[in-house]
Order: C-alpha cells, then sequence, then structure tokens
C-alpha cells in the first residue's frame, strides 16, 4: 500500500469517527428530564441579536454596526437615545444611593424572590446588585422580543414610543402603574420582556440567552424546547414564562433571572408545585416585596404570604407588602423611613401598629423613594431569628 493510499484510509477513517462520535443520549434527549441546572449555558455562544435588541430598547448604540441599520440610523432613535440618556443619567444617581444603602442594610442578596414585580428588574438590580439568581412575578405576559419579525420592525418607532412610555412611572415614581402598563405593553410590545431586557442593558448587562421555561412537577425549572436553547433564533414561546441568562463583563460566572405571567392568589395558585418551587429555590434566602397593592393583606392571598413566611429568611418590604402584623416574635424587625398611612387608592389598609412601631422604632432615615407613598417612604428589612 503506497503513501497516497495509506493517508486516504487515515482521512477516511478520521471522517468516520467524527461522524458516529456526536452526543451519545441525542436519540434519547426528548425523552430526558432536564432541568435548567442540568443544561448549562456554552461559553461559546455566539449570538448577539438579543444583546443588539436590549441596546436598541435601551437607547444605546449596538456594537453590531450592521444590525437593523435603517432603524438606528434614523432620526427617531437619535431623538430617543436623547430622551433615554438624559433620563437615566437623573434615575441613575437615586440607583446609586439606593445601592450604598443596600450595602450597609441587606444582608442575603445572592438569591431573590420578587413576586408582584412585574418587569421591574430595574429596582431588584439596584437593591441586590451581587443578585445571581432571581424569580420575578407578575400578571402581565412575557411577549416576545421586538425587532424579531418584519411587521416590528417596521413599526419601530412605536415600539420606542411604548417603552419609553411605560417605563418613565418606573424611573420617576419606582413602579409600575398597572392599569398604564397593562395599555403600554398591548399591541407590537405585547409584554414584560422588551422592558427587562432595556433596563438589563442599561444596569450594563450582557445578554447570553434567553428561553421559555415551566415549573416541572417536582417544583424546578425545565426548558420547554430542549432543542431550541441555543439557537440562534428570536422568535420563542415567551408568553407565559421565560429565563435571561446574562453577565457583566469581566464575570466569570452567569446570572439567571426567571419570569412568570402568574395569578398568585390562593385560587388561582397550584399549591403543591409552587410550594416544592419555593423549597427548592428560595430555602433561606430573600423576598422582596414592592408596590406589591396590598395583596398579602387579603384573604385571597393567604397561601403565598404563608410560602414567604415559611421560606424566605430575610424580608425587604414595603407597607403594600407583607403586613406588620405578620412578623411574630420570630423576626428581628428593622425600620427605615417614616409611616403616615397609605396614599389614598389604598386607605383602607392603614396598619395602626405600624405607625405605632414607628412612632416608638427609632427608624432610619432614607434619601430614595420607596413603595407608593411620594413623600413618606417606608421600608423594612426583617431577618429570621
Amino acid at each position: 500500500m503506497n503513501k497516497n493510499t495509506i493517508l486516504s484510509v487515515f482521512i477516511l477513517l478520521v471522517i468516520l469517527a467524527i461522524s458516529c462520535g456526536g452526543n451519545p443520549e441525542k436519540s434519547t434527549s426528548k425523552d430526558k428530564t432536564e432541568t435548567v441546572e442540568q443544561v448549562q449555558p456554552l461559553d461559546t455562544f455566539s449570538f448577539q441579536d438579543y444583546n443588539s435588541i436590549a441596546y436598541i430598547l435601551a437607547g444605546r448604540q449596538p456594537f453590531d454596526t450592521a444590525f437593523l441599520v435603517k432603524l438606528t440610523k434614523s432620526a427617531e432613535f437619535e431623538n430617543y437615545k436623547i430622551l433615554m440618556e438624559k433620563k437615566w443619567s437623573d434615575h441613575n444617581k437615586n440607583l446609586n444611593i439606593i445601592k450604598d444603602w443596600s450595602k450597609q442594610n441587606i444582608s442575603n442578596t445572592d438569591t431573590v424572590f420578587y413576586p408582584f414585580g412585574g418587569p421591574d428588574f430595574n429596582y431588584m438590580a439596584a437593591f441586590f446588585p451581587d443578585c445571581r439568581f432571581s424569580v420575578l412575578v407578575g400578571l402581565e405576559k412575557g411577549g416576545k422580543i421586538p425587532f424579531s419579525d418584519s411587521l416590528s420592525i417596521a413599526n419601530y418607532s412605536e415600539i420606542l414610543k411604548m417603552v419609553s412610555q411605560s417605563v418613565m412611572t418606573n424611573l420617576e415614581l419606582s413602579y409600575f402603574r398597572t392599569n398604564s402598563m397593562a395599555r403600554d405593553l398591548a399591541g407590537y410590545l405585547e409584554g414584560t420582556l422588551p422592558i427587562i431586557m432595556m433596563f438589563m442593558s442599561r444596569h450594563d448587562f450582557e445578554i447570553i440567552n434567553i428561553n421559555p421555561v415551566f415549573i416541572n412537577n417536582q417544583g424546578y425549572f425545565e426548558y420547554f424546547e430542549k432543542d431550541m436553547v441555543y439557537a440562534h433564533d428570536l422568535i420563542k414561546d415567551y408568553e407565559d414564562s421565560f429565563e435571561i441568562i446574562y453577565k457583566k463583563e469581566g464575570e466569570d460566572f452567569y446570572r439567571k433571572l426567571y419570569y412568570f405571567s402568574m395569578d398568585l392568589s390562593d385560587e388561582a395558585l397550584n399549591k403543591k408545585t409552587f410550594s416544592l418551587m419555593m423549597d427548592n429555590y428560595f430555602k433561606n434566602q430573600t423576598c422582596f416585596l414592592k408596590a406589591a397593592s396590598y395583596l398579602l393583606d387579603r384573604p385571597q392571598f393567604k397561601i403565598m404570604k404563608e410560602l414567604i413566611l415559611s421560606n424566605c429568611t430575610e424580608i425587604v418590604t414595603g407597607p403594600s407588602g407583607m403586613p406588620y402584623r405578620d412578623f411574630d416574635e420570630t423576626w428581628d424587625i428593622k425600620l427605615f423611613g417614616s409611616y403616615i398611612g397609605p396614599i389614598r387608592l389604598f386607605y383602607d389598609r392603614r396598619q395602626e401598629d405600624m405607625i405605632e412601631a414607628y412612632k416608638n422604632g427609632n427608624p432610619e432615615p432614607i434619601k430614595f423613594r420607596f413603595d407608593y407613598h411620594p413623600t413618606n417612604s417606608s421600608l423594612i428589612v426583617a431577618r429570621k431569628k
């Protein structure tokens, strides 16, 4: 056998080895149950469209100069960039005050459960800047990623207008108005995902991947379409829930955020599955409650309240979150700001015991707005003894 023949045989063997050597579990992967913890993001994941769209939504120029050129070179986008930069520059001063306060007063910041938070990644990231794992829950649908189809691209000016309208109350008042947000998230915007993407970009995070997820019967998060996890495709079904994998430049770890469009009332909640989820992910962790419409003060949300109190060992809340009377002697309470009662919209939710606690509890002042009251912000940090 001559040298050329030997070389040809060797190349053929290599090709056969490569073609047969792929993933030995590929043919059975659909039969396996893999939670999100078992499917790790690839270091080599190179799809940048998630990040480019987040930049556009945040009023920033994408690094990919060839991405949606007609949009990024338009007069509408130039005006949008100026508007968002001005608003964020003013707002970021307040966020920095919150971050400094958080370092001094919140001890458990790695894992955060934020029910009734909707798309408020903005304040979650300010109060918990080191958070690596979080769950946000709201009634609003997840929606879809803008500019992922020809229709939304053609209506980019309307989408930019909707984003700016939706986030202004959050920047100026520290919370979202539910009814206004429902209107703003209709039409081309369609849900919370674009708002969260925008906030992530403004907080200087890079978005690595986004995928639909669900809570399985064991209370773990699982991907809907495992074969699509690393697909270079913006069009996936984010309607009910999604996972965003993100990081900051220079970080050698990934962060994960989960959003679930869900009714947390006793009647609608799947108690067994949700209880398992809380036990799996939020045992001895932190719960964040802000602008929560006093829902936990209502009998229809008794299960949700019990799950928070029994699982979480640190609760950061305003008056509209966890009722003050539900912190018994097993909790250490620290009061911040001042409390004179609720705003007119929630006049029937006045907490007399909380007024007494603030009167006698020597609360520490805060220099930022929190919860609903425009002049008397109240904040409680409760830790399990």
